[in-house]
């Protein structure tokens, strides 16, 4: 199933403009790989999604740049960090690591 969403913001620049309709395919059967951009759900957001590229999946080292915000040394089972392309953008860092139950899709280019 796909769906279509929004970009809004330059979070994701230069890889993709504020504006730009993208189609994100939902995940179903499979959790989410690193460097794929990721559409998801942040609870209490003003905006209903986040587009983002994924850093770091379950199991692999925090990466250095998220250690001082994150306790643990591993992103844990069910779980991402979550990179924008642009280096003001706001990701885990400030949103902490994404649950995968949040995730609504992978972005198809």
């Amino acid at each position: 199933m796909w769906i279509r969403v929004t970009v809004r913001g330059n979070s994701m620049s230069p890889t993709f403009a504020d504006g730009q309709e993208l189609l994100a395919r939902r995940l179903l059967l499979r959790s989410p790989r690193r460097r794929e951009v990721i559409v998801f759900r942040v609870p209490d957001a003003e905006l209903p999604h986040r587009i983002k590229r994924v850093a770091a999946v379950a199991g692999d080292p925090v990466p250095a740049w998220l250690a001082p915000s994150v306790v643990a040394t591993h992103v844990p089972p069910g779980f991402v960090a979550v990179v924008g392309d642009n280096a003001r953008s706001q990701d885990s860092r400030q949103l902490g690591l994404v649950d995968c139950r949040d995730i609504v899709g992978t972005v198809r280019a």
